[in-house]
């Protein structure tokens, strides 16, 4: 399942990612999910991202 979320950026980061979505042949939204998830992924491995579970020593995940 995925969800939309609605961001404001200035003008400049707009651009840039614009142009960096021409050259990969994406579409801007697709390039902001990547970009998202891949620094998601970075926190957690990094553990900036803690989850409930693991913050109260539970090592088990909910269902």
């Amino acid at each position: 399942m995925t969800k939309r979320i609605s961001v404001s950026i200035p003008d400049l980061t707009h651009e840039k990612l614009q142009i960096w979505a021409d050259i990969e042949g994406t579409s801007l939204a697709d390039l902001a999910a990547y970009l998202l998830r891949r620094d998601v992924e970075v926190a957690e491995k990094e553990g900036k991202l803690r989850y409930p579970d693991e913050t109260n020593g539970n090592s088990e995940s909910k269902p």
